[in-house]
């Protein structure tokens, strides 16, 4: 039997910001998949790309051995629905008149809903709980109404294959597992093939008995939920602490973020300095901030994003103009911001000619005895042509830099790696 999807070596893009890299994955029929990953991983567009509503820009997507590109919307239809996480309605339809329009691309041109379209209608609105309010219009239903109309949309399709975009994001915990139960009961008994984004890690694990983790669009875990969910490999793309643990009873995985040690005020009186730019530093400076710390930055081009986040978050910023290497002027101004701070933290910025300079704030901060903390993987953002940022990190790290992986952690590290004593005379 043919797989119900089959991706190829899919790339996708808006524009020209890629969204899935090279992805492939196979879907057999009849599957239950669980599609997990944090916002912007690409979860969305992989839908997208599966029903035919963004085309690829490289490689081959397709559905039972049929290339999607030669379906036509109709074919594509009675195929595949797509239950979204909201659904924006402009007309004053009723609830029944919506769900009526799943059965579209099973009629003629000419012809009106059949004896088996009207039972396929009446299934879908008992199914979802929505017969008692078939006659209200859409936009005065509540959120969890809309939602299980919107679903009663798609199963009055009778697709073979359903995808669910944080379907269930909107429903109250019965609900939520009463549409979880039907659409298991749709995969069990009539081979329904189903994939299903959800930021509910732990919703997910229970329904499906395979999972696929996107990171940057990319597939960076397949396989069983107890393989997939592991709490080293949801810290690095979720970016925080995950438990995982499992019930010795049922068997089940319960997943809950840690509670973090560091405090909205764990940061206060302490000043740090980040090295960053490209962009990069984004997350590194609004997770400080949050925290209390003090911020300076630099040295950063005017009109970098990092500067803008800087600026917003009232950091203290070396600059350089638009597009130019580094100057000894900013170098200098850098180095007065770092002589302030109580540590330097290196930013995952990519390294060329113009601002590898910028790595000797971090040699001066070490000889100073002050904490210097960079991130690990210089070798894929070092674009100098000697690979001189490898050069200068591997040296900072022998003389006792120490190395980060998670945003989320520096908070703590910091502050462990801080004496306790204020007034110090680094800012603190």
């Amino acid at each position: 039997m043919k797989p119900a999807i089959e991706l190829q070596a899919v790339s996708a893009a808006y524009r020209q910001t890629p969204v899935l890299e090279a992805l492939s994955l196979t879907v057999p029929a009849g599957a239950m998949v669980g599609i997990l990953g944090p916002n912007g991983a690409g979860k969305t567009t992989l839908f997208r790309v599966i029903s035919g509503l963004h085309p690829p820009r490289q490689g081959t997507v397709r559905l039972f051995g049929r290339d999607v590109r030669h379906l036509s919307p109709p074919e594509r239809a009675r195929l595949v629905a797509v239950v979204p996480q909201e659904l924006d309605i402009p007309v004053a339809f009723s609830v029944e008149e919506i769900v009526r329009m799943g059965r579209t691309a099973w009629l003629s041109r000419w012809s009106g809903l059949t004896s088996r379209d009207h039972q396929a209608v009446e299934r879908a609105l008992v199914y979802t709980d929505v017969a008692d309010v078939r006659q209200r219009p859409f936009h005065e239903l509540s959120g969890g109404e809309k939602q299980r109309a919107i679903m009663a949309l798609a199963l009055a399709q009778q697709p073979q294959i359903i995808l669910l975009d944080e379907a269930t994001s909107q429903l109250d915990i019965n609900h939520r597992l009463e549409i979880m139960q039907l659409v298991e009961r749709l995969n069990a008994e009539q081979g329904l093939t189903v994939l299903m984004i959800s930021h509910d890690l732990q919703l997910a694990a229970e329904f499906s008995r395979r999972l696929v983790l996107l990171d940057h669009g990319r597939v960076v875990a397949d396989g069983p939920p107890a393989a997939v969910l592991t709490e080293e490999r949801l810290r690095a793309v979720y970016h925080c602490d995950i438990r995982v643990s499992q019930d010795p009873q049922t068997g089940g995985l319960s997943i809950v973020p840690a509670r973090r040690l560091a405090g909205v005020a764990v940061g206060r009186g302490i000043r740090v300095h980040v090295v960053a730019g490209g962009g990069c530093g984004e997350e590194v400076l609004r997770r400080l901030a949050l925290c209390g710390f003090t911020l300076s930055c630099g040295v950063l081009n005017q009109g970098d994003l990092d500067a803008a986040v800087a600026t917003a978050l009232g950091a203290e910023i070396a600059l350089e103009r638009p597009f130019s290497a580094v100057s000894a002027a900013a170098l200098a101004a850098a180095r007065s911001l770092v002589s302030r701070a109580a540590a330097v933290i290196l930013a995952p910025t990519p390294f060329g000619p113009g601002n590898v300079a910028n790595l000797e704030l971090l040699a001066q901060a070490l000889e100073a005895g002050r904490p210097v903390f960079i991130p690990a993987g210089i070798e894929s953002r070092d674009f100098t042509p000697q690979r001189e940022a490898v050069t200068r990190v591997q040296a900072l790290l022998a003389g006792g830099a120490r190395t980060w992986r998670n945003a989320g952690d520096l908070p703590q590290a910091l502050v462990a790696a801080l004496p306790p004593v204020a007034g110090d005379g680094c800012g603190r």
